[in-house]
């Protein structure tokens, strides 16, 4: 390992070191590690990082020194910057540019917040980018037979180029969604003569809604992880360009679950009204769970917390399958949903909400689809064109979507009976 003339690493010998460590770190003994390289080549210097090398390495309290932060500060650093002992002239840049944010008088917390939210965004978005690639072009090379280093020489050519492309498209992204940003804001400047100063930092009115598909669970353990993901992707497409069409914002995806948050009450029930109306115009797709609540959330971080998220939640997850819901105050707050028919139902009881919440069941104006039937099994929506096998028990038929969950209902009936939801029907 190279070192510089003072007994530290270059950037690369320190890079080459951490990939080691790391390799053994999770298990990779240095027999392993060795013939890995003898088979496929130099690994260390391919991946290396992509980061222009640093002319020099420093430790810690050199950078500590060098951009003046205290101890105190640096502690919290060290953990949302993942900074070693020993760091690089980007890290000490970087420093730099954090003491300069400090004096210019932005709060400890709030910049800690921002750091926090760059961090785990970038960590995210790098794993992405390496891990779609080796699926989707590295994976296929090697189900065709090359492996070792000419297994990594076929994927070289066109990673180098990809990999260059990453850094001016996150910054085209980022220059997107600032754009997008700012408008929020010049809104919240412009509301702001009409509303008190919020009690917190942060703090806001908002409609919050979340939404899922009803049987994404029983649906991957009958048709596998491949359908299942097909039909996950059909259905992220639809929420996201509803969410444009109806000025929502998707705060975050969870498997099968989205949380949108809204700025005007009526837009969180178009959408959910939408996307109800897709999935009643797809001839198979599961039913939808829709739950939302307006009040006031608390942003920290690039995500959204309190009272208000919580019940939505709840919201979400009281309906029966297909059903869409929303709390009293919401339908209070909706005044411009002429497509929308509001059922007010009794209170109900929902679990970690200290009082009875007062639900209001929200349909379309227009008549519903009486023809529709779920698969008990899969939980599918079917046209009857769609219905590939039909079975009567206890004096109720069943549809399915296909013989493999016919063929499931058959063996465990009383399993899957009293999922049947609109699927049950009575022979005339």
């Amino acid at each position: 390992m190279t070192r510089t003339p003072d007994g530290v690493f270059t950037p690369n010998a320190l890079r080459r070191t951490q990939l080691i460590q790391f390799a053994r770190s999770r298990g990779i003994s240095g027999h392993d590690l060795a013939a890995a390289l003898a088979n496929q080549g130099d690994l260390l210097n391919r991946f290396n990082t992509a980061e222009p090398a640093d002319t020099a390495t420093h430790h810690i309290t050199h950078l500590a020194r060098e951009a003046a932060l205290d101890t105190e500060v640096i502690d919290e650093l060290l953990p949302i910057m993942g900074w070693d002992s020993i760091v690089t002239g980007a890290d000490i840049a970087a420093a730099h540019r954090i003491a300069a944010a400090l004096r210019l008088g932005m709060p400890r917390e709030a910049l800690m917040q921002l750091l926090r939210v760059f961090s785990d965004t970038a960590d995210r978005l790098a794993d992405s980018v390496l891990r779609t690639f080796h699926d989707y072009v590295h994976g296929p090379r090697r189900a065709q037979g090359l492996s070792g280093s000419e297994l990594l020489d076929a994927s070289e050519p066109i990673a180098g180029p990809l990999l260059d492309m990453v850094e001016p498209s996150v910054v085209y992204f980022h220059r997107r969604a600032l754009e997008r940003a700012h408008r929020e804001d010049f809104l919240r400047h412009l509301t702001e003569p009409d509303t008190p100063p919020a009690a917190v930092p942060g703090q806001e009115h908002l409609t919050v809604l979340f939404i899922d598909l009803a049987s994404f669970t029983p649906l991957t353990a009958t048709m596998g992880d491949h359908v299942a993901a097909d039909v996950l992707r059909t259905f992220a497409l639809a929420v996201r360009s509803h969410a444009k069409h109806h000025r929502g914002r998707i705060i975050k995806q969870i498997g099968d679950e989205f949380m949108l948050m809204f700025t005007r009450p009526g837009d969180a029930v178009s959408f959910g009204l939408a996307i109800d109306d897709l999935v009643n115009t797809q001839p198979q797709f599961p039913a939808l769970h829709i739950g939302a609540h307006t009040g006031p959330v608390l942003f920290r971080e690039g995500d959204y917390l309190g009272a208000t998220i919580n019940l939505a939640a709840r919201v979400a997850s009281a309906g029966t399958t297909g059903q869409f819901l929303i709390t009293r105050e919401l339908h209070s707050a909706a005044t411009d949903c002429p497509e929308a028919r509001f059922t007010p139902l009794p209170p109900k009881r929902l679990k970690g909400i200290p009082e009875p919440v007062h639900l209001v069941d929200v349909r379309h104006s227009a008549p519903a689809r009486a023809d529709r039937r779920t698969d008990p099994v899969c939980g599918m929506l079917l046209d009857p064109a769609d219905v590939a096998a039909t079975t009567d028990w206890h004096g109720m038929t069943f549809d399915f979507c296909s013989h493999r969950c016919h063929n499931a209902f058959t063996a465990q009936p009383e399993r899957f009976a009293n999922a049947a939801g609109q699927s049950v029907h009575h022979p005339t």
